[in-house]
């Protein structure tokens, strides 16, 4: 797997971070529901990672299949294609659990 198949992912996440980050400190000085609003898009940003992560992972798993059928050798027990790849899926999990924390509750930090 190159370097450009994390490279959307890694994109993906740090917008939705920074979504709600910025609206954090929009709320603080206007007001509104914006906080709150922005964990729905820290959840969409987050699951258009996830997607592009296992795509990846499956593309990575469809070459080995492939080695496989050639007669090669392979370890199946590798499951991600780098250990960043890993770290990159376990960020994305997290990132749309707290997405739906502030999307359900994002609302009553500020009333």
């Amino acid at each position: 797997m190159n370097k450009t198949s994390t490279h959307k992912p890694k994109m993906f996440l740090l917008i939705s971070w920074l979504l709600v980050l910025i609206s954090l400190y929009l709320e603080t000085i206007w007001g509104g529901s914006l906080f709150s609003r922005s964990g729905s898009l820290m959840v969409l940003f987050a699951v258009i990672a996830e997607y592009n992560l296992l795509s990846g992972r499956d593309k990575y798993h469809s070459e080995k299949l492939k080695k496989y059928s050639r007669g090669e050798q392979v370890n199946f027990m590798e499951i991600h294609p780098k250990k960043g790849h890993q770290y990159l899926e376990t960020t994305a999990h997290i990132t749309v659990i707290i997405g739906t924390i502030i999307w359900g509750y994002g609302d009553l930090l500020f009333h």
